[in-house]
């Protein structure tokens, strides 16, 4: 079901398959989101994070899906943007720029809803918005996000998506094999993190949740 908004009319969406009008001017504007880790060492092709699935004892900091790979019963969203951020601190630890680079420019992402292809590409190309920007003065520790941290910058779906709790979410993160550039002359090597580093995938759009009286 794709959205698309009625010309003249805030807050009023069209279906496009269906030409039926939806009213979402009681939703709010916000994010679905969740974490993954990717752990310390060498990162081999083939390897992969799954967002949205492992919810098992993470809170809001990282998550805010209450069921594995589907939004929250009653909830429903219209989907236009999706983000990837690296989390530039795990608890005390700061993570070094490199290790952030090396995912960022290493890792393919994908997004499919019902098993459908939404998006997808080379990590960089999904920019959340969201992060920190500027200098510091910290030894090894500068600060860095994928695009600018203004989610007026961030591109938006070209066709917004309809989604409810029987939608089943699909993130992918995933290390291909990148043979081919030994021909260049290029003497690829595996990706090592120094450091463990937490990637958030968001969905942003606007989110009406089931309310009782």
């Amino acid at each position: 079901m794709a959205m698309v908004p009625v010309e003249g009319q805030p807050g009023l969406f069209r279906d496009t398959d269906t030409g039926q009008v939806l009213n979402i001017r009681d939703f709010r504007e916000s994010d679905k989101w969740d974490t993954v880790a990717i752990p310390a060492g060498e990162i081999v092709p083939g390897t992969q994070f799954i967002f949205f699935a492992d919810i098992q004892n993470k809170r809001e900091t990282d998550t805010n899906i209450k069921t594995p790979r589907k939004l929250s019963s009653g909830e429903s969203m219209i989907l236009d943007r999706i983000g990837l951020y690296p989390r530039l601190v795990v608890g005390d630890v700061v993570e070094v720029p490199r290790d952030v680079k090396k995912v960022v420019d290493n890792a393919y992402y994908r997004m499919k809803i019902n098993d459908i292809l939404q998006d997808e590409g080379p990590a960089v190309k999904f920019p959340s918005g969201y992060g920190l920007y500027g200098s510091t003065t910290e030894t090894d520790a500068g600060i860095l996000s994928i695009g600018v941290p203004a989610t007026a910058s961030a591109a938006r779906l070209i066709k917004k998506q309809m989604l409810n709790q029987n939608h089943e979410l699909e993130g992918l993160l995933r290390f291909d094999p990148r043979t081919w550039l030994a021909a260049q002359g290029i003497d690829y090597t595996n990706p090592v993190l120094e450091q463990p580093l937490l990637v958030t995938n968001f969905l942003h759009g606007l989110i009406r949740a089931a309310v009782t009286k």
